[in-house]
Parts: C-alpha cells; sequence; structure tokens
C-alpha cells in the first residue's frame, strides 16, 4: 500500500473516532428522551412501587377500557388512553392537578371525585392505589 493511501486512511479512522467521541453522549442522553418508562420518576412522585402498580393494572383489567402502555393486551377504547400520563397537568376534565394525592383519591373512589363517572369503584387499598399511581407517572 502506497504511503499516500496509509496517511488518507489514519486521517479517515481519526475523523470517525472523533465523530464518534463526540456523538456517543448525545445519543446516551437522547435514550432517555425516547424511554417509554421512568420507574424511578413514579416511586420518586408517589413513594409507590411500579411494577406492583403494573400488575394491579393487569389483575384488575384496567385495559379492558383504558390503552395502557406496557401491560400486555390494554388496548381498550371505552375510556381514556392513559399513554403519556406523566406529561399531563390535569385530569377529569381539567378538574383536578395531576398530582400523586389526586390520582390515588381518584383511584381509591372514582364515584367519589366524580359522581356518574363510569369507572368503577375497584376497592383499593391505599398501597394499591400509590402502586397504581407509581406505575401511571412512570409512563412517559
Amino acid at each position: 500500500m502506497s504511503e499516500r493511501k496509509l496517511v488518507w486512511k489514519q486521517k479517515s479512522l481519526r475523523k470517525a473516532i472523533v465523530v464518534g467521541v463526540l456523538t456517543l453522549p448525545l445519543a446516551f442522553t437522547a435514550c432517555n428522551w425516547f424511554r417509554d418508562f421512568d420507574f424511578e420518576r413514579g416511586a420518586r412522585l408517589t413513594g409507590g412501587d411500579p411494577e406492583k402498580g403494573r400488575r394491579d393494572v393487569m389483575m384488575r383489567s384496567c385495559g379492558s377500557c383504558h390503552f395502557i402502555p406496557g401491560v400486555l393486551r390494554a388496548d381498550g377504547k371505552s375510556a381514556p388512553s392513559l399513554a403519556g400520563w406523566s406529561g399531563r397537568r390535569k385530569f377529569l376534565d381539567g378538574r383536578y392537578e395531576n398530582t400523586a394525592d389526586n390520582i390515588e383519591k381518584w383511584l381509591a373512589k372514582p364515584s367519589h371525585r366524580k359522581p356518574g363517572t363510569n369507572m368503577p369503584d375497584m376497592n383499593l387499598s391505599p398501597e394499591e392505589s400509590r402502586d397504581i399511581a407509581a406505575y401511571l407517572f412512570s409512563i412517559n
């Protein structure tokens, strides 16, 4: 191989390394932007366990009415989608701020927060309400 080709290959390799080193931190940061779930955030905001909350959502068949990301066969269309829950400022037609306390109260007794609602009272324990809220606040 001629010396000229070797120098050209070395320069090309150096450029590729520099580009790779500079773009790698951006790629890792972008991965967090596009994740579907942030379980640490859900736990931090509510004090609950998002994994238990996901199991409770599955056991209570919430997905028969709601579309719920991360829950198998939770593709209901008769109630609001829960995709992007953590980004919502308010819920129930703007009646309530989207806080852990408000969602836990809603989950505990929907009929007390919105009389006439189609959402059934599911007799959740405070822990189950907190865990489901943790899961909802984990959904990006």
